[in-house]
């Protein structure tokens, strides 16, 4: 008897999405009521519960949606409600993140970041992470946002979002100003090349050379022990070195003894990161970058850093 009650049921298509959550949730007490109702062939207790059903399954369903909505909702409203901004950065990186002669963190991003915080209406807090574990504080929610001249990527995309790029830059080559063998791009196969792992600067440098012939660091910068990427190259430990122009800048400036080799050899867009799910919060962060590039206050902070 219950096979025939249940195979009838099957047959009703008009319920099957209703016999489907009821599957999914378990709810074998409304399943047997309805069969019971068709056993029986007494159709108006089937059409009664089957809107019943329909009524509870309905309100049930616009909840689970606002609930939803709340929780995607909420990323903007926790900022605003903690009343601080927490920001994750890999400094330091050129005239983008570094800390200052006072020990705080100051560059291009972070005076962006500081916009956003301040039109906001909360506090800025800025962490240093190592570039791994900035995106790994994103994902986890550790951070609010990230931003630390990150480009913008379909890889990135996918694990996280997003906002419109607040800076344009791309991979330039540097290398020392009496090397007279290296003298385009065309001449850096075979070279020993120098990048930040895990960055669009690595992955252009496999395009010149070969991947064992690349090595990688952990920064862009030198430790304070002087040691690292740009002590290296100045040292002959390696032939060239590829980082963002607006790092390949503050080197030249710094190092006499080095120079940029031609032009960009890449156009990357700078975006800020955030969880995916934090629409809300990205929505207000876009919106602020659209204020401040409308009120030119982003050439402002960029022709500051990069005259200075």
């Amino acid at each position: 008897l219950y096979h025939t009650g249940h195979q009838l049921f099957n047959r009703s298509k008009c319920v099957q999405d209703y016999w489907t959550i009821i599957e999914y949730y378990n709810l074998a007490w409304i399943k047997n009521i309805l069969i019971f109702a068709v056993m029986k062939k007494n159709i108006i207790i089937f059409v009664v519960i089957v809107f019943i059903l329909a009524a509870i399954l309905g309100a049930w369903w616009w909840q689970h949606q606002q609930n939803l909505s709340s929780a995607v909702d909420s990323s903007l409203a926790n900022v605003i409600k903690k009343g601080k901004l927490v920001v994750g950065s890999d400094i330091p990186y050129g005239v983008m993140e570094f800390i200052d002669k006072d020990g705080q963190p100051a560059g291009i991003d972070v005076d962006i970041a500081k916009e956003v915080a301040s039109r906001l209406g909360v506090q800025l807090e800025f962490k240093d992470y190592d570039w791994n574990a900035l995106f790994s504080a994103v994902k986890s929610g550790e951070i609010d946002l990230a931003i630390s001249s990150i480009s913008i990527t379909p890889e990135r995309k996918n694990e996280m979002l997003f906002s419109a790029p607040y800076f344009s830059g791309g991979q330039s080559i540097v290398i020392k100003v009496d090397n007279q063998i290296i003298k385009t791009v065309a001449d850096l196969t075979n070279k020993r090349i120098g990048a930040q792992k895990d960055t669009t600067g690595y992955v252009e440098a496999k395009k010149y050379t070969s991947e064992n012939l690349i090595t990688a660091y952990e920064a862009c910068e030198d430790s304070d022990q002087g040691q690292g990427i740009v002590y290296d190259l100045k040292t002959d430990k390696l032939d060239a070195i590829m980082v963002d122009y607006i790092q390949a800048l503050s080197i030249g400036k710094n190092e006499p003894i080095l120079k940029i080799l031609g032009k960009p050899l890449t156009q990357e867009y700078y975006g800020i990161v955030t969880r995916i799910g934090n629409d809300s919060l990205l929505g207000e962060v876009d919106r602020v970058l659209r204020d401040i590039k409308r009120e030119d206050k982003v050439k402002e902070i960029e022709n500051r850093w990069v005259k200075n």
